[in-house]
């Protein structure tokens, strides 16, 4: 906890970090905003179905408990393995707000309708926020999910804690592909976008 504190509050005398930290929280805040807009678009405009070969071979199951505690908890465990590191947290922010970027340019130029099995994900976190109080079947390319927990996977400088967490994003993908919450291609995909947007934020922020 020493460390914690003492990390936070050299950081916070730095003038650069103070205003990128000023800046970054309310454009995540707009950005977040704005999101919960797009998806009802997203929603409610045609789209196609994509043939996937993998889902068809697997019969759906009701695994939305499983992956809402996965996910989450992944996400958790990867927030504490950085929190102590105020220039890594400030990066990881920045990756997260181009992924979001980088979601909406996907979904907007990708209209898909949900595949076939779907069986609908409820995750209270998501409905009660960014999807209006609904649940949202069309948010497909790429997995916001997976590309949410491979983000701590590229930012862990520990190789323990970056296989814990490639274990995490498997079992939580083992979920998705499961319940048919998405293709198979929009989990796929989804690393890449990490990776490039943690890439862009490390350039963002000067970190080698």
């Amino acid at each position: 906890m020493p460390a914690f504190y003492n990390n936070w509050e050299n950081s916070l005398h730095e003038r650069s970090f103070l205003i990128k930290i000023c800046v970054t929280i309310p454009v995540l805040i707009l950005g977040l905003i704005f999101l919960t807009q797009f998806f009802t678009f997203i929603e409610y405009r045609p789209g196609v179905v994509l043939p996937d070969p993998l889902l068809n071979a697997i019969k759906p199951v009701n695994l939305t408990w499983f992956i809402f505690l996965f996910t989450y908890g992944s996400v958790l465990f990867g927030i504490l393995t950085i929190v102590s590191k105020p220039k890594l947290v400030l990066t990881v922010l920045h990756a997260y707000m181009i992924i979001l970027l980088f979601r909406v340019i996907c979904l907007y130029f990708t209209p898909l309708e949900p595949p076939v099995g779907i069986i609908p994900l409820h995750d209270i976190m998501i409905e009660d926020s960014f999807y209006s109080g609904r649940m949202n079947l069309k948010d497909l390319f790429f997995s916001g999910h997976t590309a949410a927990i491979m983000l701590f996977f590229f930012a862990a400088e520990s190789k323990r804690i970056k296989a814990i967490i490639l274990i995490l994003t498997f079992i939580v993908v083992f979920g998705l592909l499961m319940q048919h919450v998405h293709y198979t291609i929009d989990i796929i995909a989804a690393p890449f976008f990490s990776w490039i947007s943690f890439k862009l934020a490390k350039h963002i922020n000067l970190l080698a």
